[in-house]
């Protein structure tokens, strides 16, 4: 067995792990996002579906986060850029706000270009605060316990999307791993173009 299967067997056996809302059966990962009205960094409505036959990593941000949202995203940028062009043809990258009401189009315009995110393979999208907050339950992004969920409290998990829209993996993202998330969209990618 190549080290590339090896890499995506381990990631699929790591689905029986995922809370039962992200291993999302037959809808795939995007089930999670249903009902939901997003809009991009453009304010162009946001769905999955053109998405369709992507490899996507999906992570979840606020542009007002001091800590670990702008390290990850740069992080994040600094993969993109490094993915070779074939694979990265292949591979998008969504960032979800769960700040909606601060997180405009122009606010998530604003952050990834600090951050250097190539926006023609990477999505900023928000959304109404009850969309959010349901996706955000949908995928346990906050921590339990009494209080009133903040954006800072979130989960700085990343998430890997095969082209059949099945989650394969979800990543600590603090620290993050740049070496292995290049490493596994690259074999992930190089399934796609196998087909």
């Amino acid at each position: 067995m190549t080290a590339s299967r090896r890499t995506v067997l381990a990631a699929a056996v790591s689905l029986a792990l995922l809370p039962a809302a992200a291993r999302a059966g037959g809808g795939g990962f995007a089930v999670n996002f249903e009902g939901a009205s997003l809009v991009d960094q453009e304010g162009r409505p946001f769905s999955f579906a053109p998405l369709a036959g992507k490899v996507l990593l999906v992570n979840f941000v606020y542009t007002g986060c001091s800590t670990v949202c702008p390290l990850q995203t740069r992080a994040l940028a600094e993969v993109q850029a490094a993915l070779p062009p074939a694979v990265a043809s292949r591979v998008r990258f969504v960032s979800v706000s769960l700040d909606p009401l601060q997180d405009t189009p122009a606010a998530l315009k604003a952050f990834a270009k600090t951050m250097r995110a190539d926006l023609a393979r990477w999505s900023f999208v928000t959304g109404r605060p009850t969309d959010t907050a349901r996706i955000a339950q949908r995928l346990s992004l906050f921590r339990a316990g009494p209080s009133v969920t903040r954006p800072d409290d979130h989960s700085s998990s990343l998430w890997a999307v095969d082209a059949k829209g099945r989650l394969v993996q979800r990543y600590a993202g603090n620290p993050l791993d740049p070496a292995r998330l290049e490493r596994e969209l690259t074999a992930l990618a190089q399934i796609v173009e196998r087909g």
